[in-house]
Parts: structure tokens; sequence; C-alpha cells
């Protein structure tokens, strides 16, 4: 609980950045700050509120790593659960009964990933098969899959090392559903710390290029799931344009001292 708690209070205390007009370092923009409630009734009221917001939030994107929603939640039951550990009392039926009810969970969770993963996999595979037969598609080696919406005449990385790729991109599962998508009209950078697929679309594109990629699960996340959206053995699809690729400045040459030559001896 004292983890919860700091995170939670944390997250209560903190507000949100407002975005102003850029003013010179010496004189910073101050956001106003927010007046502090004093009618105790509405503290209390909004505060639980807060504390169990923050709670939600942390179980919510906890739990989507591993395919759980809020459909898998028997909610009288939790919130019982919960107040019971906030009021220090021992488990309704001890440690040994919620030891077994988070094994069995781990079972079920473990089999319905699997008939996730084998369902997406052969979903990947025939979208991916008929994808291929498209004019314009391209298929590498590896299996990326791609179409170029247009063609760019920049340079192309040159395997200088630490370079960066300012890019716009938009992901999406095969049926459409999007799970990822740079800001609009400002370009990100990456490296190449990067999926796969992604990564040798990196490495082809000429600078001023769209391409539209098509990676199968090997070229992205394989069966690990992601997120709630992003399954195992998820095909992903990338609208990809690659903005500029920069360098990273050249080190400096380490400057030699100059050789001392010794003074000849004094003649006696």
């Amino acid at each position: 609980m004292k983890f919860i708690s700091k995170t939670i209070i944390l997250g209560l205390l903190s507000t949100t950045a407002l975005v102003a007009q850029e003013e010179p370092p010496s004189a910073p923009a101050t956001p106003p700050q927010p007046q502090a409630e004093t009618d105790p009734e509405i503290i209390k009221s909004n505060s639980s509120y807060g504390f169990g917001y923050n709670t939600g939030s942390q179980f919510s994107q906890q739990m989507s790593r591993f395919g759980l929603s809020s459909d898998d939640i028997d909610r009288e039951r939790f919130i019982k659960g919960f107040l019971h550990a906030v009021d220090g009392k021992d488990p309704e039926n001890g440690h040994d009964s919620l030891n077994a009810a988070m094994l069995g969970l781990r079972n079920l969770i473990q089999e319905r990933e699997k008939m996730v993963a084998e369902d997406n996999l052969k979903k990947g595979e025939e979208f991916l098969a008929e994808n291929g037969k498209k004019e314009g598609v391209v298929t590498t080696e590896s299996g990326l899959q791609y179409e170029i919406i247009t063609k760019g005449d920049g340079e192309i990385y040159d395997g200088t090392e630490g370079a960066k790729f300012m890019v716009n991109y938009k992901g999406t599962l095969i049926d459409g559903t999007e799970f990822d998508a740079s800001p609009e009209g400002s370009p990100v950078p990456m490296t190449l710390n990067v999926v796969p697929g992604f990564k040798e679309a990196l490495t082809l594109m000429p600078v001023g290029s769209k391409w539209k990629l098509y990676l199968k699960p090997d070229l992205a996340y394989r069966d690990q799931r992601r997120s709630d959206v992003i399954g195992p053995n998820s095909t992903l699809i990338f609208d990809l344009e690659l903005v500029e690729i920069s360098k990273p400045a050249p080190k400096p040459k380490a400057v030699s001292e100059p050789i001392q030559i010794p003074p000849a001896p004094e003649s006696e």
C-alpha cells in the first residue's frame, strides 16, 4: 500500500502544465496556481474520488499488459477488497485463498492468450498472403511488405552509428484499429532501437519518402502482448514518412602534445 499511496498522492498534487508562448530564459512563464478548496465535505468527496481514479488508472495500465479489462473484474468484490486493505484488515478468506485465485487467474490468462495468439497469427498470415499479391507491394527477404506512397529523393541511411530519424507515423492493426501515431505536423525522432520491420524500413527509405509498412509478428512484437490493443502475434501496419536523418556531431580529434626536445648540455 505504501507504493500505491505515494504514487497517488504525487498524482493528486501535480498540476497540468499549460502551454505558453516561449519566453526568454530569464522570464519563464508561470502557470496560474489552482485555488485550494476550503469546504471539508467537498475536499473529502473530491479527494476520495481522486484516490479511486488514480488507483483505477494504475490498475488499468498494469492489467492491460495481461489482456485483462474491467469485464474481468467483479466490481463489488474489488471495492470490498480495496477497502479491507485500506482499513488494514486481513483478506476475507485468508492469504492462501487469494494466492489460489491468482494462480487460477494466471492459468486462465495463459490459455486465453494462447488462443488469441493463434487467432491473430492465422488472420495475419491470410492478410499478408493476399496483400503481397497487390500491385505495388514489395516483399523483402525478411518478409517485410511495403508499398511506396511517395518516392523520396533524399539521402539514405549510410550506417552512421547514433543517427536519428525524424518521422511522421501512424500504426494500425489489420482491422483498422489505431494504436499509436505521432503528433500531427510534428515529426518525432527515432533511433534504430525499434521493432525489426520498422528498423529495416528506416534503413531502406530515402528522405522524403512515404511508405506503408506491413509487419508480420516476427518483425513486430512476436507472441508478446504490448497493450490492450496489440495482442500476441499481431500483424501491424504503419504509415511512415521519413522527414530527415540527423547524424551525431563528429567527435573532436585529440590534439597531440608537441614533442619536447631536451636542451643541449652546456659546454664546460
